[in-house]
């Protein structure tokens, strides 16, 4: 029998250490749940541990696994003493498992890595420094890279951002997320997701889309436009879960509960802008149609960005409100308005790019920048001349 010690602390004293702390006591911590990955376990935390700026603490919540787990994470946590090992008596599920996980992590950042994931060199240093300067972003992100099955191609998926490792604000956020931010490469502001209640178990395989678009949509995000984590494919995914039906509805109608809600009013427009829901399918207006809301503008602005194929999709749809819904986004009544908004944004657009003509010309402050100013109006002048 091994007798070696272990950093492994049964949960309850690890609660009792975290409560009334005022402020993050170290930087940064990872969390990680894991259920039965034993076999993934070494290449994950190995990823972690070989990062140029490794993890001040790494929180792991085995959720009551029956197979080698346990052993695995003890064995490295003999030999790194950052490594504390929480043990449920009963499996809570993955969500269950990260919520309590980060809030024992006493991190001022909080990155939340999957067993069967792992992190690509120099992560956590380029997150970390691009937060420090951008204190009062949400969250710091890369690109969603995947890995289809255990030894499959590395697909890099490119975000289509700027190219360039920045801050953007909400309305920016808004103007360019095409759909979610993926946790797995990111890193968050531990105060940020705390304030949100970390994930909401009742939105179960969309918890991780809200929340991070939330603290996006809230307080701004980072962007670095590279890989920073590779995301594992498997069929066993939590996320493969999330498939047409009356499940899915279900959860869809739990967004619509939480979304339409006041704890959520400064953030709604921006999602309902965005158009990022429209991804999980028509199922969508499914649960929208369920409510008696469905009508009001705070409802219909989600349902609006589907295809025409997929509104006609649902005109023999069994629940008439379903198909009523479908028949105004194809009648001719919402086509007039939708034409009529992309005709004022044309307008807004074209009146922010003649402020920014005007701006470059108004000479700046001060002597020195009214000299720079005059010497580059000249040198414009004389190419034109020249030209």
């Amino acid at each position: 029998m091994d007798t070696r010690p272990t950093n492994a602390v049964h949960i309850v004293g690890l609660v009792s250490q975290s409560q009334g702390r005022d402020m993050p006591s170290v930087v940064l911590s990872v969390v990680m749940p894991n259920y039965n990955h034993a076999r993934y376990l070494p290449r994950a935390l190995g990823a972690i541990l070989s990062q140029s700026l490794p993890p001040d603490e790494i929180v792991i919540v085995d959720d009551a696994s029956t197979d080698d787990s346990v052993a695995v994470i003890e064995s490295f946590a003999y030999e790194q003493p950052r490594i504390r090992l929480v043990r449920n008596e009963s499996n809570l599920g993955v969500v269950g498992a990260m919520n309590r996980g980060a809030a024992l992590a006493t991190g001022r950042y909080l990155a939340l890595a999957a067993a069967d994931d792992y992190a690509l060199p120099g992560f956590f240093e380029k997150a970390v420094a691009l937060f420090d300067r951008h204190p009062k972003a949400g969250l710091c992100f890369g690109y969603d890279t995947c890995q289809f099955g255990d030894d499959g191609a590395i697909v890099p998926n490119p975000s289509g951002w700027p190219d360039q490792p920045d801050y953007y604000p909400p309305e920016e956020v808004c103007r360019h997320l095409r759909h979610t931010i993926a946790g797995h490469c990111g890193l968050f502001r531990a105060d940020a997701l705390r304030d949100i209640g970390w994930y909401d178990a009742g939105l179960a395989w969309y918890c991780d889309w809200f929340a991070h678009l939330t603290l996006a949509f809230r307080h701004g995000a980072c962007h670095i436009p590279e890989p920073l984590a590779v995301r594992v494919l498997l069929p066993q995914n939590y996320s493969a879960e999330a498939k047409p039906g009356a499940k899915n509805v279900a959860v869809l109608r739990a967004f619509f509960d939480r979304i339409t809600s006041p704890a959520y009013a400064d953030v709604a427009p921006y999602f309902r802008r965005n158009g990022a829901a429209t991804y999980f399918g028509t199922d969508l207006i499914r649960a929208a149609a369920t409510r008696p809301d469905c009508w009001q503008p705070h409802v219909l602005g989600f349902l609006n960005g589907f295809t025409d194929e997929q509104y006609a999709g649902l005109l023999n749809d069994p629940e008439p409100r379903v198909r009523e819904v479908a028949a105004l986004f194809l009648g001719p009544y919402w086509r007039q308005a939708a034409a009529k908004r992309q005709e004022i944004e044309a307008e807004l657009q074209q009146l922010r790019d003649d402020l920014e003509v005007a701006r470059g010309h108004i000479p700046p402050p001060g002597a020195m920048g009214k000299a720079r100013w005059l010497a580059g109006m000249m040198a414009r002048r004389l190419k034109l001349k020249a030209g």
